[in-house]
């Protein structure tokens, strides 16, 4: 047997419900969540859709970025898409299991188990984070995206459901360091591709994608290098901004 063949069984393995074992321990790493991350700053948490199936998307730094978003704005319930090569191993595969119903995805290649259990999920009204970057960008102040992987766009096509960003300023730290923030955007718009083979519309979609979460890039960065961090000081701008244009109109 190869060793992708044998990969691909021990993911299906760990799809499988987790003991009361990982079940507990997924149980303390929720609490865990709530205590460390609890002072972090999120902007626009409120444009998180509530109800319905969502794709999170957003920059990846860390083995810790899904924390923050699973637990401020998924509030516990959801999906996250995790690389096959940490669910092969037995204790991550079924605490992850356990604590996020994590779908395991092989890089590199067509992974259809994992999107089936993706569209399963958002056809039932779920939410799922997925970092379309692929890997971790290890230069912890790099504020360039690296090139997206076609996925989430993908599955946002097929499913036509809601696509929403999100951005970390810098690579966060636990225990609510001051350059742990995250900013949510609006929705992203892709009903202009519905309809459409997604293999035409895929790499248009995509560049819209990028275009979104870099506006989202230049906007944090401007609350946080130019107004400190305050975002009431920045909407205020914004909008006496807006006002002084209107008034030369």
């Amino acid at each position: 047997m190869s060793e992708k063949e044998q990969k691909k069984i021990i993911k299906r393995k760990y799809s499988d419900r987790p003991n009361f074992f990982y079940r507990a321990l997924a149980a303390l790493g929720r609490v865990l969540m709530r205590l460390i991350w609890q002072p972090r700053t999120v902007y626009y948490a409120e444009k998180f859709p509530t109800e319905g199936s969502v794709i999170c998307i957003c920059n990846h730094y860390s083995l810790l970025d899904a924390c923050v978003i699973y637990h401020k704005l998924f509030k516990f319930k959801g999906r996250i898409v995790v690389k096959a090569e940490a669910m092969n191993n037995r204790f991550i595969g079924n605490f992850l299991t356990a604590l996020c119903g994590a779908i395991s995805v092989s890089r590199g290649e067509s992974d259809i188990g994992a999107l089936k259990e993706m569209i399963k999920e958002l056809n039932a009204g779920g939410k799922i984070l997925i970092f379309p970057e692929g890997k971790r960008n290890k230069n912890s102040a790099a504020k360039e995206l690296m090139p997206f992987k076609e996925g989430p766009v993908s599955v946002a096509l097929k499913t036509k459901t809601t696509l929403v960003p999100t951005l970390y300023y810098k690579m966060q730290i636990p225990f609510g360091f001051k350059r742990n923030k995250l900013i949510v955007g609006d929705p992203i718009d892709l009903s202009q591709f519905y309809g459409k083979p997604v293999h035409e519309v895929k790499d248009a979609a995509n560049e819209l994608v990028i275009e979104k979460m870099n506006e989202l890039r230049a906007q944090i960065d401007e609350i946080v290098e130019v107004y400190g961090g305050s975002l009431k000081k920045y909407e205020q701008a914004k909008k006496a901004s807006s006002a002084s244009g209107t008034a030369k109109q």
